[in-house]
């Protein structure tokens, strides 16, 4: 049976490679298989204080990246307290030598800006990526992931942005959708026009890049 990749998934994680994500704050328990941990920017007001239990989760659990974190021009926090806490786990991801799983509504130059003051950071990943290959490439020029969703499969200049995207910069999630990742491999094998066995290679070997 195969086993896909799926870098990001808010439901329990059903293939033995992949990050389930934990919510400070909003999720209940941490999971038991390996996961990623942080403060959401739409809970960068009422979780700012949950830093320190991100510290605690670093040592005792099996929390293998900071996320998803990020910046969000769409909700109504505050922008102060979401750069504020954006920064402050980037610079922990730094000291843990942790990746990091971004979440980015309509903020990539302010995100990128921030990024570039933590030059030591292991690895971005920017999930559910929606863009144009224009917005992709700035992104892994700087040598970044991108991680594509099923949302990715609705937008005419994301679909361009999956055939542009390099081998050594995808990744491919579930997300929150309950459908399976299965359905989506095939469906960006396709637009890249290569199989799913060797899709599944390039997303198993930068997997293995980052996790290593």
């Amino acid at each position: 049976m195969t086993t896909f990749v799926d870098i990001h998934t808010h439901n329990p994680l059903k293939f033995n490679l992949g990050v389930q994500n934990y919510r400070l704050g909003a999720d209940p328990n941490p999971p038991q298989k390996p996961f990623s941990a942080g403060i959401h920017p739409w809970d960068a007001e009422s979780t700012m204080g949950h830093l320190t239990t991100l510290l605690d989760l670093l040592r005792t659990t099996s929390c293998v990246a900071i996320g998803e974190i990020g910046l969000d021009k769409a909700c109504q926090v505050s922008w102060e307290a979401q750069t504020t806490v954006f920064d402050k786990q980037l610079q922990i991801a730094v000291e843990r030598g942790l990746p990091v799983i971004i979440h980015s509504v309509r903020a990539q130059a302010e995100i990128l800006a921030l990024l570039a003051h933590h030059p030591t950071l292991s690895a971005a990943i920017f999930h559910g990526f929606v863009g144009s290959p224009e917005q992709l490439q700035e992104l892994v020029s700087r040598g970044y992931f991108i991680s594509f969703g099923f949302s990715a499969l609705r937008s005419p200049k994301t679909i361009r942005a999956i055939a542009a995207c390099p081998d050594e910069n995808i990744f491919l999630e579930s997300d929150t959708a309950e459908q399976n990742i299965a359905s989506l491999y095939a469906a960006v094998a396709e637009i890249r026009g290569i199989t799913i066995e060797h899709l599944l290679e390039e997303i198993t070997n930068n997997y293995n890049r980052i996790f290593r």
